[in-house]
């Protein structure tokens, strides 16, 4: 009796392990959407589709865009329409907000005011530049 217990026991372990392990090979069924580059971009620019059609593109691919100056610019004398540059410049603002932020929080100081003795320790405050102007932003 004890024998076939706890041979059941091992049995129901396995199945669960197994029904555990296989569920992680389970999709969630949404579809992949392969990564815009910036290639068809200009392609779809040329083709004669709107601003606001590509930015919606950018948008569901989820891609955002590191590229230099000299990289917009070559995008702006082949075609493509200026919202379209300020969207991925915008994310590409973004991400760099984002960085900066991870980098400061890892990068905690001792700083700010005195709350009884000593500093508070916080991260440190980052600059974000927009459009020009210099944003102190703090975590």
């Amino acid at each position: 009796m004890e024998r076939s217990l706890r041979n059941f026991v091992k049995l129901c372990a396995g199945a669960a392990t197994s029904l555990f392990l296989l569920g992680g090979c389970a999709t969630t069924g949404a579809p992949e959407v392969e990564p815009l580059t910036l290639e068809k971009i200009v392609a779809m620019s040329k083709e004669g589709k709107d601003a606001q059609a590509i930015i919606v593109d950018i948008k569901a691919s989820r891609n955002v865009y590191d590229i230099q100056a000299s990289q917009y610019a070559k995008l702006s004398r082949d075609g493509v329409p200026d919202a379209v540059l300020d969207f991925m410049q915008v994310g590409q603002l973004k991400m760099a907000e984002r960085m900066g932020r991870r980098e400061a929080y890892n990068d905690a100081w001792l700083f700010g005011r005195s709350t009884s003795y000593g500093g508070v320790w916080s991260p440190r405050p980052y600059v974000v530049y927009m459009n020009g102007r210099a944003y102190l932003r703090n975590w």
